[in-house]
């Protein structure tokens, strides 16, 4: 007698719990850690705050380093975020409007991502990890938003596509962010404003007061 072959089952509402459970975790993570800091955070401390057990957290996340692994990953997938925006539009002055917008965001939303990784990824393998995978995110993605500029014509004579890039990264890294917002008091607004002109005089060589060069 033949036995019937066992069939693989996957449930959408199961893999949505699970996923809403995820989230749970991460927001309660977050949160704790921008009150707390870092390294008071336990992961016991995350279970309750999230409302799981420990065994749940551990299931999803051996590690607090993977928490902020998770948080990193979440925020460069955000869709509003992608660097895609800027490679389609057609104009060099758009292209940079939206760019600094993107960064902004960023900026407003991974601040407290990046000062942990900084601070501590010295200190954990893991963090090590996540800190370089950062890193390289950020130049990828300046790197490619000044591809995108330059294959509209709008990088200014004589800047090599290189040295743009380099000026951007220390541009828009969250240093300066810090610096200028959580620092000196500057509202995000200020700084994208900030940003953008500086971005139209050492990117496209123009004067921001130019026609078609104002931010919206």
């Amino acid at each position: 007698m033949s036995v019937p072959a066992t069939r693989s089952y996957s449930s959408p509402q199961r893999e949505e719990q699970a996923n809403a459970t995820r989230r749970r975790i991460l927001a309660a993570a977050e949160q704790l850690f921008a009150k707390h800091g870092f390294a008071a955070v336990t992961m016991p401390r995350v279970a309750a705050s999230a409302g799981v057990s420990l065994a749940t957290v551990h299931l999803y996340f051996p590690r607090k380093a993977a928490i902020v692994g998770a948080l990193a990953d979440a925020l460069v997938a955000a869709p509003d975020l992608s660097v895609e925006q800027v490679e389609r539009e057609t104009d060099p002055i758009r292209q940079l409007q939206r760019g600094v917008g993107i960064i902004r965001r960023l900026n407003e939303r991974g601040w407290l991502l990046a000062d942990i990784l900084r601070s501590a990824h010295g200190t954990d393998e893991h963090l090590t990890e996540v800190w370089a995978l950062w890193q390289q995110r950020h130049a990828d993605a300046n790197r490619r938003a000044v591809e995108a500029l330059a294959a509209r014509g709008g990088l200014r004579p004589g800047l090599a596509p290189d040295e743009a890039v380099d000026i951007l990264y220390a541009l828009t890294g969250t240093d300066v962010y810090r610096a200028l917002v959580r620092e000196r008091g500057w509202s995000p607004g200020r700084y994208q404003r900030w940003l953008f002109r500086l971005g139209c005089r050492e990117l496209l060589g123009i004067a921001p007061d130019e026609p078609g060069s104002t931010t919206t």
